[in-house]
């Protein structure tokens, strides 16, 4: 793992040293840069100096360097190298030091000074410099004939005083890299002292109490969206588990009630002989409960695919007008039973959507519809396609949930009091159809006004839909569809 502490360490160390590196360079080719034209300057003063010594008069050009005549800041060695040559290329002096023997004469000296690098006769670095110049007349009236002059200084001392800045810098870098990295530990050990605070405190959350949330005081900014973030995510699993612990006890509850109700009619049948159409209806009766633990199990299992979001959706284009009568066919008998009055309004329109689940999304729909609608009540279906979806809508009478507790319809196990219903139902149908219509991409939602309770549908149209004909068709019928 990945030290946050050793990475931040690492970049403030590498930063530091290229700034130091770069400064330090810098700061070298600088005092190079003056100490180099410092030593120019003197070579150039040297030759102004030996410039002056050099006269002509009717005997020629002259030079004679007297001790009195050196320069006041200079050595001996200052001007122990200097050659002079008449325009002729001839030599007119030289230093002692030369011992006969010869500076190079430049093929390009000018008026201006010129400075090169090279070395000296006794193989010694020295910087040279080279000028041409009219010596001084005296009492002569022939032109003055130019003379070149070269004087070399050897640059021992100004390497070595360069080496020492060099060596110099390179301390002062490598010492000032230490201290800032120990700086920038100790900086970056103090800054991430919110977050090991942060860690401290998220191990401290005890696992069986998800109530409790991360308050670190005086955190950073940085770091509050996490903490923010946490909190949220602490709040969401509490919410799962307390979703999960009622769940679990409404399941008991809703599965212990025909249990309890399965095994009294099975020890009365079986409590003292009885005829053959005794027998017969304790089986008929008992398997009326099968059926509708039956139906809550498929219906947990189905809840339980779509929270694990494993619900297979295999999208084709569908007819909404014949996939509704189609789910209606199934309840015709139990619609003449009850007298009720069912309307029809319907607009063809073509969705997109997985036949199977979008099935048994609209069954669930119509059985709710009949199941808790009031004897000789009122069922109205209608289809309405619109901009690249459809919306069915299904109404029916004999409400009795109050306005504020509508939005309680798609708890699991929920049944509002008074259900009008024909007790076949375990608060789990609503619950699935938004589970799956959520799963196909659709909505779904009630309302309640006037004792009649409406649910809409809206699904997404496929691309048949645009070419589906709008004429609608308007029936009303009586005891069936």
């Amino acid at each position: 793992m990945r030290s946050l502490r050793a990475q931040l360490v690492t970049a403030i160390g590498l930063g530091t040293s290229a700034v130091l590196i770069v400064s330090g360079v810098g700061a070298y080719f600088v005092l190079s840069h003056v100490l180099r034209a410092e030593f120019d300057a003197a070579l150039v003063a040297q030759s102004g100096a030996l410039a002056a010594l050099v006269e002509q008069d009717e005997d020629g050009v002259s030079f004679e360097l007297h001790e009195s005549s050196r320069p006041a800041d200079s050595g001996e060695s200052v001007a122990e190298w200097y050659q002079l040559w008449r325009s002729d290329g001839s030599v007119l002096a030289r230093s002692a030091a030369l011992r006969q023997r010869d500076l190079p004469l430049p093929a390009d000296a000018s008026e201006r000074a010129t400075f090169s690098d090279g070395t000296l006769p006794d193989g010694r670095r020295a910087r040279r410099v080279t000028r041409v110049f009219l010596p001084r007349q005296e009492g002569s009236g022939d032109p003055a004939q130019p003379v070149t002059l070269a004087v070399a200084r050897e640059t021992a001392s100004l390497d070595a005083t360069l080496a020492r800045v060099r060596d110099g810098l390179i301390v002062v870098g490598v010492v000032a890299n230490g201290v800032s990295l120990l700086i920038a530990a100790w900086c970056v050990r103090r800054g991430l002292r919110p977050v090991r605070e942060l860690g401290a405190r998220i191990a401290d959350i005890p696992g069986d109490d998800l109530s409790s949330r991360v308050d670190v005081p005086s955190i950073p900014a940085e770091l509050s969206p996490v903490v923010s973030r946490l909190n949220e995510l602490l709040a969401r699993v509490q919410a799962a588990f307390e979703r999960e612990r009622r769940f679990t006890g409404d399941v008991a509850h809703e599965l212990r009630t025909p249990l309890a109700g399965l095994r009294a009619r099975l020890e009365l049948a079986l409590a003292r002989q009885r005829s053959a159409g005794e027998y017969r209806e304790a089986l008929v009766l008992s398997l009326r409960i099968g059926v509708d633990m039956q139906r809550t199990a498929e219906s947990l299992l189905q809840l339980a695919r779509a929270d694990a979001n494993q619900l297979e959706v295999e999208s084709e284009a569908l007819n909404l007008c014949t996939l509704v009568r189609e789910c209606w066919s199934a309840l015709d008998d139990r619609v003449r039973e009850r007298q009720l009055s069912v309307e029809w309004s319907l607009r063809d329109a073509t969705v997109q959507s997985d036949r199977a689940l979008l099935r048994l999304v609209i069954q669930n729909l119509l059985d709710n519809a009949v199941s808790h609608s009031d004897a000789k009540g009122r069922v109205r279906i209608a289809i309405e396609p619109g901009d690249g979806q459809a919306e069915l809508e299904i109404t029916n009478t004999g409400n009795t949930i109050p306005p504020e507790q509508l939005e309680r319809v798609f708890d699991r196990f929920w049944r509002g009091n008074g259900d009008a219903g024909e007790g076949r139902h375990c608060g789990l149908g609503l619950p699935l159809c938004k589970a799956i219509i959520d799963r196909l991409g659709g909505r779904i939602g009630v309302s309640a006004c006037g004792g009649e309770f409406c649910v809409r549908l809206t699904c997404p149209c496929g691309p048949a839909a645009a070419s589906e004909s709008e004429a609608g068709i308007g029936a009303r019928s009586t005891g069936g569809g």
